[in-house]
């Protein structure tokens, strides 16, 4: 089976002395993006937990989107580029690439899911119920926490998924 090329990009060439520093500092970015979302989290907790007479109840439904966009992390970034590369189709090959692509997909559906009940629970804990200004950050904090993890996840996923080359070909098969 013949591949069709769709896209064929080219990228800025990248100095080599830049080229070896550049895993680096999208790891180091990366570990930064996940420390300050659940920093964000935690800042959002304390100051629930130390107010005075808080009105909306902080429980275990404000822990899980964050749970679960760090295990989409962790499960995301736990699967290699080149195991989803597999050229044999049908029967014949060994399902390593269905089954990475099927865990890919559940690592990112933990990540969307992740930020997507955090907005959730912005809008419904927060929002609807038309909060006072400062109550309303903590609701925010749990959206920043989710938001941050996603780019941080996919920081590291570029960074050790990508080749060292200039060019990206994104193929159809």
């Amino acid at each position: 089976m013949s591949r069709v090329f769709i896209w064929n990009c080219q990228l800025p060439r990248i100095p080599s002395s830049w080229r070896e520093n550049l895993h680096d500092f999208g790891t180091y970015a990366s570990g930064a993006l996940f420390t300050l979302g659940w920093w964000f989290f935690v800042d959002g907790l304390v100051m629930a937990r130390t107010t005075e007479d808080f009105p909306v109840k902080f429980g275990f439904e404000d822990w899980l989107p964050g749970l679960l966009c760090t295990l989409g992390m962790i499960i995301t970034n736990s699967i290699d580029l080149s195991l989803l590369r597999e050229d044999s189709f049908g029967y014949g090959g060994s399902g390593l690439a269905g089954k990475a692509k099927l865990t890919l997909f559940i690592g990112i559906a933990l990540l969307a899911g992740g930020v997507a009940g955090s907005i959730t629970i912005l809008t419904i804990k927060y929002i609807v119920p038309q909060v006072d200004a400062s109550v309303l950050y903590i609701g925010f904090t749990n959206v920043i926490q989710t938001g941050a993890i996603l780019l941080s996840s996919i920081a590291l996923w570029l960074v050790h998924n990508m080749d060292y080359d200039n060019q990206y070909n994104f193929v159809l098969n």
